[in-house]
């Protein structure tokens, strides 16, 4: 991590200060960060920036009467050593007015860290900045249609944690994100859609497609028309949303959820009934997928991270989530923070889905899925009816269903996707969605 005399002296001098203050324990996190940037407008080049930056964030513990405090700050390299001191003592002084229950930190590990997988390491970053664009420039080109702005960042992201009970560990990812706009003019009227794209493996013909698909429903939404039904029908739910439905699950089996009793599936229960007419859960966690940009081998607080099957056939099996939450629930050996959800995929092809009349909802202008009483739904911007004729691309309408009465029957696909945070079924069939 440290590659210069200069880096490793700071960190020193850092250490020393701790060391020598009235706290029980720290945490440093590192982050090294290298990207390219490139900014777009109207696919002509605006700005090239390249960054080379290290953030480096402190937590100091406090312990009184049976009591822990936290606070946190910012170390930067032109602090001497008088600085240093004196910000230590601020957040002493502020960690004693948030004293909690008192919790550890974890310890050091042996075990030894896997790498993550990602093709972007085969290339500088503007080499792999570029096979972005190359991708940009090979979409489909209308006369109605231009990418209003383009934004590309290429990262490599090296992360580094030390603390006072002898962690020291350390990982690199590579992420690529794409931020675009692309915009539908005709006869005077335009329609814009915002769109992003975050992966770990590049592949110039996935971005493509992409690409294309995002232009496609942008004049799609040019086109569409208000969507009026007065009667529930089958939903169909596809893409970055997919994953805010299995939250759901994986938010309620986590240790926050046990320990302020908010949590209503317990082990070894069913968390869809018992009687399960749709497809049966099967959830996982996981630090680490290949082409998941979010993947990590470690949590802020440096708990080396392992899968943990979390749901089988519907059963829950597992509880999950930071060190001082399980620690408080009396976890031998807390999970972490897991960053990635993996669902196994259902039988039902999206083709097979479309066999009869549905609406299928494709951007929302927010998705909710409201814990306590749920139900979930919101505003779709685009979807499409088929009416078990044709298909229109419509617009101006909400849905709303409930997670308690159709968690037994929702159908998952077959298809499957990898985003940033999440791998399993692109779609979902919910059936008597009632439509507003």
């Amino acid at each position: 991590m440290f590659e210069s005399e200069v880096q490793i002296k700071l960190m020193e001098k850092l250490i020393k200060a701790l060391k020598s203050s009235p706290i029980s324990d720290y945490s440093i996190n590192i982050v090294h960060k290298e990207s390219v940037e490139l900014f777009y407008v109207l696919n002509k080049l605006e700005t090239n920036r390249a960054t080379n930056t290290d953030e480096v964030e402190v937590a100091i513990f406090i312990d009184k009467d049976g009591k822990r405090g936290r606070a946190s700050f910012t170390y930067f390299p032109y602090m001497d050593e008088e600085e240093l001191k004196e910000e230590i003592a601020k957040k002493i002084y502020a960690a004693s007015f948030a004293l909690n229950q008192y919790y550890d930190i974890p310890s050091k590990s042996d075990v030894t860290l896997d790498k993550i997988e990602s093709n972007l390491k085969d290339y500088t970053l503007m080499e792999a900045a570029h096979k972005v664009v190359n991708a940009l420039l090979r979409a489909k080109q209308y006369d109605e249609s231009v990418f209003s702005a383009t934004e590309i960042f290429i990262n490599k992201i090296v992360t580094h944690i030390i603390n006072s009970r002898g962690v020291d560990l350390s990982f690199t990812n590579y992420q690529g994100f794409v931020e675009f706009i692309p915009s539908w003019e005709k006869d005077g009227e335009e329609v814009e859609t915002y769109n992003n794209i975050r992966f770990s493996t590049l592949d110039e013909e996935d971005l493509v497609k992409q690409f294309d698909e995002c232009i496609n429903l942008t004049r799609d939404r040019f086109n569409a028309i208000p969507l009026k039904l007065n009667e529930p029908v089958k939903v169909i739910i596809e893409g970055e949303d997919v994953p805010n439905y299995f939250d759901f699950f994986v938010d309620d089996l986590s240790y926050r959820a046990k320990y302020q009793h908010m949590n209503r599936f317990e082990l070894n229960q069913s968390t869809q009934g018992d009687n399960i007419t749709g497809d049966k859960l099967n959830i996982s966690l996981l630090p680490s997928y290949k082409g998941c940009a979010d993947s990590k081998l470690f949590d802020a607080d440096g708990v080396v991270l392992k899968p943990v099957e979390l749901i089988k056939d519907g059963i829950a099996l597992a509880n999950h989530g930071s060190f001082r939450m399980g620690y408080y629930l009396g976890v031998k050996d807390p999970t972490g923070l897991l960053p990635i959800i993996k669902v196994e995929a259902g039988k039902k092809s999206f083709e097979e889905m479309r066999k009869e009349p549905y609406v299928r909802c494709v951007k929302f202008s927010s998705f909710q899925l409201e814990e306590n009483s749920g139900f979930f739904g919101g505003e779709v911007r685009l979807g499409y009816y088929f009416d078990g004729e044709k298909e229109i691309p419509v617009t101006g309408f909400s849905i709303a269903g409930n997670i308690h009465e159709a968690k037994s029957s929702v159908i998952f696909s077959k298809d499957t996707e990898i985003l940033a945070d999440y791998v399993g079924p692109k779609y979902l069939e919910i059936k008597g969605m009632g439509i507003n």
